[in-house]
């Protein structure tokens, strides 16, 4: 048995198994105890496993505009080595991958709404796949990612990519679908545990105190940081400072204290407690 949601090729239907996949997943999801991360590190694991993706991020993107790069922060990752990341960090920030990005950025701020996109929507003549960007991805054997964005408080966007390694075929659009069903029936995970008042900061920052930021927040040793970035231990110091000053910490522990339990300042007044609504209607089906 298969269920077409929208008129399509046979590749955009789901099977009766890929249906009590998802319900299984929400199942687990909502019996289990747990943080937001574990739920989220949960949800990914299992969708990666879906859909046959080797690695995983969930990450905010703050202050998000169609006419500049987003930036991102709070990442929850999966699969990725610990040099792969820097490498994922800076394909994901050369020009050639936000020019790639721009269509689907106009998208989210004009509607407001949740998309998820496989490579052939975002890029359907192939030109990013013939780019010098191309090549920084292919160079940490990562392919071009299923993404899904879904808009939640403060001008932020909660993004989530799905990746395989360079060599292998692209996700087809069957494999968006249950990607956007399922991360659309666990709304409160968009919205939950992110640390809104120190996010909101990290565009102050530049682009390489961001990857530093990002090793940062997964604990790694200033040693280990400073040979994934190929920087010395002197620039990476300087790197440190700024962000301590940014954040007004003194600690690398102060720093994840920040990021994992906030200020204080950190609970916004979401746009439902104001009688609006975060999404303008549903979510976009993809």
């Amino acid at each position: 048995m298969e269920t077409c949601f929208v008129p399509g090729s046979r590749e955009e239907c789901i099977a009766e198994s890929d249906v009590r996949a998802l319900i299984q997943i929400l199942s687990k999801v909502a019996a289990m105890d747990g943080s937001h991360e574990v739920k989220k590190r949960v949800v990914m694991e299992d969708l990666a496993k879906l859909v046959s993706a080797d690695y995983w991020v969930w990450a905010l993107a703050a202050d998000v505009k169609p006419d500049s790069p987003a930036v991102y922060t709070s990442f929850n990752t999966g699969g990725f080595g610990e040099e792969q990341m820097a490498r994922w960090i800076d394909a994901l920030n050369h020009p050639d991958s936000w020019e790639m990005s721009k269509p689907i950025a106009r998208e989210i701020v004009q509607n407001w709404v949740q998309v998820t996109r496989v490579i052939d929507d975002y890029d359907p003549d192939g030109t990013f796949t013939r780019s010098d960007g191309a090549k920084l991805w292919q160079a940490a054997d990562i392919g071009f990612p299923l993404v899904c964005y879904r808009p939640v408080s403060n001008n932020c966007v909660s993004s989530i990519g799905l990746y395989r390694k360079f060599d292998r075929p692209g996700f087809t659009r069957r494999e968006a679908k249950l990607v956007h069903i399922l991360l659309t029936e666990v709304s409160w995970l968009h919205e939950e545990g992110w640390p809104w008042e120190s996010a909101l900061k990290v565009p102050r920052l530049s682009k390489r105190c961001q990857t530093a930021l990002t090793f940062l927040l997964e604990g790694r040793p200033r040693k280990q940081i400073a040979h994934d970035m190929g920087i010395s231990i002197h620039t990476l110091n300087d790197y440190v400072k700024q962000i301590y000053e940014t954040y007004e910490v003194h600690s690398q522990a102060e720093l994840l204290n920040r990021f994992l339990v906030g200020d204080g300042g950190d609970i916004p007044k979401l746009a439902t407690e104001a009688g609006q609504s975060p999404l303008k209607g549903a979510p976009e089906t993809i």
